[in-house]
């Protein structure tokens, strides 16, 4: 029997063994989904907290390693790797070429390899699979390569893996229809796409469509404060209209490891192909100095007057978004930066985020707010008392508009 054949007869009987490269949010999710449906899954991880974390559950089915080798017998191996950017705003793909080199060394006959990491249109073909072929096997006979881009969405309870429609294609036919059959035993609705350039640039489009939207929004909030035009009213009345407009709302800039970054792997992609892609670039400008922005903001509130001889700012919420403990890109920290640069000190309070930047979270007391000269919001996390910040005069910057409609002298908003 053909190695197809056999991997597929093996999915639809529920008994191909699974390895998850990465047991991070994303890997944890794919984890998940394939225990739903009986798979063996084993996790491969360099951290070692995690490694403990996933064998400390005692989930049957589940375990996890930090030996590559464990992972030579896996039928379904899928890649849920990072894929950040550099310093220079350029893609980095070193994590990913690290563990295709390490598959290639103990590629088996048979395996399919499942790419959910974001990447550039062009990356599947272009990188992973010359090197996974250099193992002497050959693609759609010997093993099988195929991409579906991660959609997972930290904290939101409502879209899961398994309910939320999965972009799904393959380097050839054969690797398409074997990673749609493993993805259809766990999750809903398959979109199967016609290449893996195709899906690959799904995901960069509508993270690109995010990041411009974001800072379409926050130029012209920026307009509308200046106008004295309550922009939250605007995008309130906006969307009564039932058609042609997505809300989206001003804040202190996109954060994580998907908005913020994949538009810089579609730009650097577009240069290697002679275009120019200037929307996106400004979008990205945009966002990157809307942390400055808001860290100028409460250097002009300061204006050189402190409660204690020296300036300090109050963070409330430091991850990227609610309900969640990551700080990845997260604009919190960008604006402690530029804080800090300006010689301001700066405290902080998340009641997901512990400890970061070798500080530890802050009780949201009276005192703490009172022995600080400006408050930032940064994060809406639902746990947070809010009117506890009220109750003396210390300034507050609201970028999340959490003070909706109350008019008080203290706030300040973007």
């Amino acid at each position: 029997m053909e190695e197809f054949s056999k991997l597929l007869k093996l999915i639809e009987e529920r008994k191909p063994k699974i390895g998850i490269i990465g047991a991070g949010y994303v890997g944890q999710s794919v984890a998940r989904g394939a225990l739903s449906v009986g798979f063996e899954v084993l996790c491969y991880d360099i951290d070692r907290s995690k490694i403990t974390s996933i064998n400390h559950q005692g989930i049957k089915n589940l375990s996890a390693t930090d030996k590559f080798e464990d992972l030579k017998h896996r039928h379904v191996i899928c890649i849920c790797v990072p894929t950040p950017i550099t310093k220079k705003k350029k893609p980095d793909l070193s994590i990913l070429t690290k563990i295709l080199t390490k598959l290639e060394n103990q590629l088996q006959i048979g395996q399919l390899i499942i790419i959910e990491s974001s990447v550039a249109p062009g990356t599947t073909r272009n990188l992973a699979l010359p090197i996974l072929e250099r193992s002497k096997l050959k693609t759609g006979e010997d093993f099988f390569l195929a991409h579906s881009p991660e959609r997972i969405d930290p904290g939101n309870f409502d879209f899961t893996i398994q309910n939320t429609p999965k972009i799904v294609s393959g380097i050839d036919d054969k690797s398409k229809k074997l990673a749609i059959a493993f993805y259809g035993t766990f999750v809903q609705k398959i979109v199967p796409v016609s290449t893996v350039e195709v899906a690959e640039m799904t995901k960069v489009l509508e993270n690109t469509f995010r990041l411009v939207n974001i800072s379409l929004i926050n130029e012209v909030a920026a307009f509308a404060k200046a106008s004295g035009i309550d922009i939250w009213e605007v995008i309130e009345a906006a969307a009564t209209k039932p058609y042609g407009f997505l809300p989206h709302y001003p804040g202190p800039g996109a954060g994580g490891d998907c908005i913020p970054v994949l538009p810089y792997h579609l730009i650097d992609a577009a240069k290697k192909q002679n275009v120019k892609l200037k929307i996106v670039e400004a979008a990205a400008r945009v966002n990157e100095t809307q942390p400055q922005k808001i860290a100028q903001k409460a250097i002009q509130l300061i204006n050189g007057k402190t409660k204690n001889g020296s300036p300090k700012v109050l963070l409330v919420g430091v991850s990227y978004k609610p309900e969640i403990a990551d700080t990845r890109q997260s604009p919190a920290i960008k604006i402690w930066q530029h804080l800090k640069k300006s010689g301001i000190s700066v405290v902080f309070h998340d009641p997901y985020v512990k400890q970061i930047n070798g500080s530890t979270s802050q009780k949201l007391t009276l005192k703490t707010v009172e022995s600080c000269d400006v408050v930032i919001i940064t994060t809406h996390h639902k746990k947070i008392a809010y009117r506890q910040l009220l109750k003396n005069g210390t300034p507050i910057i609201d970028t999340r508009n959490i003070f909706e409609n109350l008019n008080h002298p203290n706030i300040h908003r973007i």
